[in-house]
Order: C-alpha cells, then sequence, then structure tokens
C-alpha cells in the first residue's frame, strides 16, 4: 500500500520564487501586477505559478481579465503563507545586519513608558548580541501583526473579534497574564481647592458627575483610554465630554494637564511619578475607573525563539512588582 503523507508534504517542491509570487498576486490582486512588483515578465509569473499550483495540487487564484481572486483553498494557503514570509523577512532582516539575533517586540504606548524599560535593559545585558525592535501601536494592530508574523510578541490588550479570517489566527496565539493596568484622572497639582481633604489630609474620591463640565484633554474615539472614561460616563447615567484638545499621545496630555486646567487620564504609574515630582495630582472619582489586564502575546510556535524566553523571564519578574506599586497610589 502507497505511503500516506500530510497534504502539504506538495509544498517542500515550491521555491521561495514561487512563494513570494504567490504572495505578491494575493497582495497586488493580479499575476501582471506581482510579475511587475517582482520584476520578472507576465508569462513567466503565470508559468511559475501553475507549476505551484500542480505541485500543491489545488488552484490558488480563479483569474479572469480583471485580475486574481484566491480560491477558498487558496486563501487558507495565503493566510499561513504570510506567517511564514514575515518570518523570512526576518530571517533576511538579521542577515542583512550582521547576522545578530532579532526579536521583534510591539508594545501598547504605556507599557513602554513603565515596564518595558527596565525589563529590555536586562534582557540586552544577558544578550549582548541580540538586536531589539520596537513598535508601538494600539492593541488591535498589535494583535494583528502578532498573529501575521509581523511581530515576534507584544504587551498589549485582549481585542474582541468579530470574526473573519483574523479571527482564526488570534485563536493561535498565547496570553499570559503580566498585571494590571489601573488608568486614574489626572489634573495639574496646583488646582488644590477643587477637591475636599479629609481628616488625613488625601483628598477624597469625588463624583464622576462633578467632573463632566471641566475642560479635558483625550485620545481619539476608539482608543482604549476613550472608551473606558467615555463608558464610565455612560454607565453612570451621564454624557461623555467633548475634549478641548484631542491627541493619540497620553504623555502629551499629561503635560497639558500640568500646565494648565484640563483633565486627562493616563496609567497610574506613569501619573503617580509626575505627581511625586510635584507636577499633577491623581483626581479619584466615585465610581473608580476599571483596571484593565495586560498580557505578554505571542505565537504558540514562536516559543522556541531564545530571546523571547528571555523577555518571558524578565517581563514574569518584573510584573508583580508593577501591580504591587499600584495597589495603594496616594489620591493627592
Amino acid at each position: 500500500m502507497p505511503a500516506s503523507y500530510p497534504p502539504f508534504a506538495a509544498t517542500s517542491q515550491l521555491s521561495l520564487r514561487q512563494l513570494r509570487l504567490v504572495e505578491a498576486i494575493a497582495r497586488l490582486g493580479s499575476v501582471h501586477r506581482a510579475a511587475r512588483a517582482l520584476g520578472i515578465s507576465q508569462p513567466a509569473a503565470s508559468m511559475l505559478l501553475r507549476a505551484a499550483e500542480t505541485a500543491i495540487g489545488h488552484p490558488l487564484f480563479s483569474r479572469d481579465r480583471r485580475g486574481a481572486v484566491p480560491t477558498v483553498f487558496g486563501r487558507m494557503f495565503i493566510e499561513r503563507l504570510s506567517i511564514a514570509m514575515a518570518e523570512i523577512d526576518a530571517i533576511d532582516g538579521s542577515a542583512r545586519e550582521g547576522g545578530q539575533p532579532l526579536l521583534r517586540l510591539g508594545t501598547i504606548p504605556r507599557a513602554m513608558q513603565a515596564l518595558l524599560p527596565r525589563v529590555l535593559a536586562r534582557v540586552l545585558a544577558d544578550d549582548p548580541a541580540l538586536r531589539i525592535i520596537v513598535h508601538e501601536a494600539p492593541a488591535a494592530q498589535l494583535l494583528a501583526s502578532v498573529a501575521g508574523g509581523l511581530l515576534d510578541a507584544a504587551i498589549g490588550r485582549e481585542v474582541q473579534q468579530t470574526g473573519g479570517p483574523e479571527a482564526s489566527r488570534i485563536d493561535d496565539l498565547v496570553f499570559e497574564r503580566l498585571f494590571d493596568e489601573r488608568t486614574v484622572i489626572v489634573e495639574r497639582a496646583a488646582a488644590s481647592g477643587r477637591h475636599r481633604a479629609g481628616t488625613d489630609g488625601v483628598r477624597q474620591p469625588v463624583p464622576l458627575a462633578s467632573l463632566q463640565a471641566r475642560d479635558w484633554a483625550l485620545p481619539a474615539r476608539g482608543s482604549f483610554a476613550r472608551e473606558l472614561i467615555d463608558s464610565a460616563f455612560t454607565t453612570a447615567g451621564l454624557l461623555p465630554p467633548l475634549p478641548r484638545v484631542e491627541s493619540a499621545v497620553y504623555a502629551s496630555n499629561i503635560e497639558l494637564a500640568a500646565e494648565g486646567s484640563l483633565l486627562t487620564l493616563a496609567p497610574a504609574t506613569a501619573a503617580e511619578a509626575m505627581r511625586r515630582a510635584g507636577r499633577i495630582r491623581i483626581v479619584e472619582v466615585e465610581p473608580s475607573l476599571p483596571a484593565s489586564p495586560v498580557f505578554l502575546i505571542y505565537r504558540a510556535r514562536s516559543q522556541p525563539l531564545a530571546a523571547l524566553a528571555a523577555l518571558r523571564a524578565a517581563l514574569l519578574d518584573a510584573a508583580p512588582e508593577r501591580t504591587a506599586g499600584q495597589a495603594g497610589l496616594p489620591k493627592a
């Protein structure tokens, strides 16, 4: 009886040139445009594609005068191919930079501000040859980049998926909880008369409604922090504030609050550092803003990467200290 091979054994016959062509056709929508992008003739590209489809045993594209559209099998093949090609591109990048090991790390901005500097310093000290490329982006973009192989790992949050081809990639990811991040409201330190102090000298929580008419500096709608504060006001039966200043960079918003009369949002650790410097005060509210978990996110197949293992160990060592450090933040 002939030996039985897994369905994708035929892919071992494909060349890197053929794989790059398939990826280019999927991205550009036609054999002609893909051939031009790769610097080969259209007849040569058509021949390479036919050979690839013959080796695989399935058509990858439906082709007509309007272009090339992936078949059902082609969509699945291209989804996995894009991850593999991203890894190959990472190898190419390391080779161009002298063969040094490379870690491609994504992070939400607030983690880079407070947690990652100390962690990365430790990882770099332990491996003098390691290079790290850090990409700051919103959580949803980081998830897609890790799932698609563009990043080896990310520090971010879970994002609700709505289905589609990206959802299956997200299902392949590992989420390791690092800490719970508090978000707090801050104002300039000189705004001392606004909130009543208790007998212990600590400013008492104020009703969220008392802040509704204040001027705010907030990130754009759709961002994590904006959704957090909008949800807090809506849940309390209040209209969310319309910000006087809208800026995506929370560090800039804190500076605006420290220099003027604006309220803004900040990660608790960043706010505490500026509070100690005497530049801002933390305004606690009732009800308080919920904490949100932050995760180390990576593909299960990326676990053998030595640099990722070192990063994970350093993060897990540092994260409990970070959570503990937020537990009892002073309010003024």
